[in-house]
């Protein structure tokens, strides 16, 4: 049965606020820093087999550093579009679900080896996550770029962004570039100095076919890779560019244009055979950007709130044919939200039953429960979970708590 029109009631007992997870599971380490933790798809962010380069080629590219607390920072990369605007991986900016704020947001431009001191550090004043990008399942994927906007402008040359009339330069078989500071190896260390590398772009149909993607997906991206591995983007390079020189097979050198024609996105680990990395393709974000750079005040206002709920839930007990009460805490929020809760027989297991909340404001650090009547069929351990939807459309995680029926 579905409970109908729930209504969401402050709730006196004091609930105490669970801290957060302290780091990503997927983050790139700065040069000194973490590595990467484990995953089924790791991204991969730095250079695999390839050569030092100076900023002098590659003058539009930029660090993306994200410092949230002593114990939860990264490093990626990133491109200058613009005097004040930076295209990177929106994976980078965001944590757990949620956009990081401007104000940990940081990097250096103009620098080769990150060792040194030369270039220009700039500080974000404002970040906006493609409305697209899957924000809560912590990878890269379609849609994975960010613009930043920095408080200065930088003393760099933008580079331009390839649109799908420029799709002939970045077909099968065109040789793309990449660059970062990343692992120079699949698990190993970082690079100081930026390194570059040359790269094949692979058809959508093998890309798909090879990483185990629909087509559809492979389409939204550039895949680029040898078929025998050995070179590849790798972890802390996420963010970076990958580039294509448009107008090359003319003779006259006034046609090449170097264009971005990829955001460093997944992969499966690095420079593995059969494995080519996947890049955010710029054409399907250009336009969008564009609008950001632009100064378009609806394309902010659209970004302005992007961070879903942040509900946090209290283990429960109950008796069978009895009312009991599901007490949560949504942090952070004033906004008016909309609950969708279930019981389950363990985290991501059959769910017994659902209902809902009609859609309340939610007071800062107050406390809220909804009372559900427990069938007399039930006994024993199960699980309540709980999802929150706000008025931007912004939904938060599933979280679950215990659930004791006895």
């Amino acid at each position: 049965m579905r409970v109908q029109s729930l209504a969401k009631m402050p709730y006196s007992a004091a609930m105490k606020f669970l801290p957060r997870v302290a780091m990503l599971g997927l983050v790139f380490a700065v040069v000194a820093g973490l590595s990467a933790a484990a995953s089924a798809q790791p991204l991969r962010p730095r250079i695999v087999g390839g050569q030092p380069t100076t900023v002098a080629d590659w003058p539009f590219i930029a660090t993306v550093e994200a410092d949230l607390t002593r114990d939860n920072g990264w490093s990626c990369g990133g491109s200058v579009i613009a005097a004040r605007y930076i295209l990177t991986a929106a994976h980078c900016v965001v944590d757990a679900g949620r956009v990081v704020p401007a104000s940990a947001l940081h990097g250096v431009v103009g620098r080769t080896d990150l060792a040194a001191d030369d270039g220009a550090t700039y500080q974000a004043v404002r970040v906006a996550v493609h409305p697209q990008y899957n924000r809560t399942s912590g990878d890269g994927g379609t849609y994975d770029a960010a613009v930043i906007e920095t408080a200065a402008d930088l003393p760099v040359p933008p580079i331009a962004l390839a649109t799908v009339a420029d799709a002939p330069y970045y077909a099968a078989g065109a040789v793309a570039r990449v660059a970062g500071w990343g692992l120079t190896s699949d698990g190993g260390n970082g690079s100081e100095v930026l390194l570059q590398a040359e790269l094949p772009i692979v058809s959508d149909a093998d890309c798909a076919s090879e990483m185990g993607v629909p087509q559809r997906e492979a389409a939204l991206m550039v895949c680029a890779g040898y078929p025998a591995g050995g070179v590849d983007t790798c972890q802390g390079d996420s963010g970076g560019p990958l580039t294509v020189v448009a107008g090359a097979e003319t003779p006259d050198p006034a046609d090449d244009r170097r264009l971005l024609a990829g955001i460093v996105s997944w992969g499966y680990k690095c420079a593995q055979p059969n494995s080519p990395g996947l890049y955010t393709r710029v054409a399907t974000v250009v336009d969008w950007a564009g609008l950001l750079v632009a100064g378009d005040p609806a394309t902010w206002q659209q970004v302005a709130d992007q961070n879903p709920p942040l509900p946090t839930l209290r283990s429960a007990r109950g008796r069978p044919g009895y009312k009991m009460r599901l007490s949560f805490r949504i942090a952070g929020e004033t906004d008016a939200t909309r609950e969708s809760f279930s019981i389950r027989r363990r985290k991501g297991g059959t769910v017994l039953r659902r209902f809902s909340t009609e859609a309340g404001v939610n007071a800062p650090g107050e406390d809220y429960s909804v009372s559900w009547r427990v069938p007399a069929s039930f006994w024993g351990r199960y699980v309540w979970c709980m999802t929150s939807k706000d008025a931007s459309g912004n939904v938060s995680p599933l979280k679950c708590a215990a659930l004791l029926v006895y």
